[in-house]
């Protein structure tokens, strides 16, 4: 491999500073790179392939009458996240939005397996509404 000399142009090298390769280097250059996308995305999370278990899915949002949010608002109702799997406790971390998608704060915890709801919070707030999306589940 030939490599030029580095020459320092207003503070930066220049591109001839870059080494040359050749016919062979170069067939050789671009089939590590192509193996090493290759083992990268073999090594992907099990979450990110289709078809396991997510721990998403099981994160269900009610929203239940409740007279704390009746009083904050009119029409509100007390927003709870449900875990339906039957076995496992997830840890989840929620992102809440209030005044449309305007995301005001994270909140995470572990919903029990097949167990009580987990509140969050009330479904209107001086008469603006108020949800919550998930941002990551996982299962303890």
């Amino acid at each position: 491999m030939r490599q030029i000399k580095d020459k320092e142009v207003n503070g930066t090298f220049s591109s001839a500073a870059r080494p040359v390769l050749r016919g062979s280097q170069r067939r050789l250059a671009l089939g590590v790179f192509v193996l090493s996308a290759v083992v990268a995305s073999a090594n992907l999370p099990a979450a990110a392939s289709p078809g396991t278990d997510d721990a998403g899915q099981f994160l269900a949002f009610e929203s239940i009458g409740d007279g704390r949010c009746l009083n904050l608002s009119e029409g509100g109702k007390l927003r709870i996240l449900r875990n339906t799997h039957g076995e496992r406790a997830i840890h989840y971390r929620v992102m809440r939005l209030f005044a449309g998608n305007h995301p005001q704060g994270l909140a995470t915890g572990i919903a029990p397996a097949n167990g009580d709801p987990v509140p969050l919070g009330c479904t209107r707030v001086d008469g603006r509404l108020q949800d919550w999306t998930v941002e990551r589940a996982r299962f303890e």
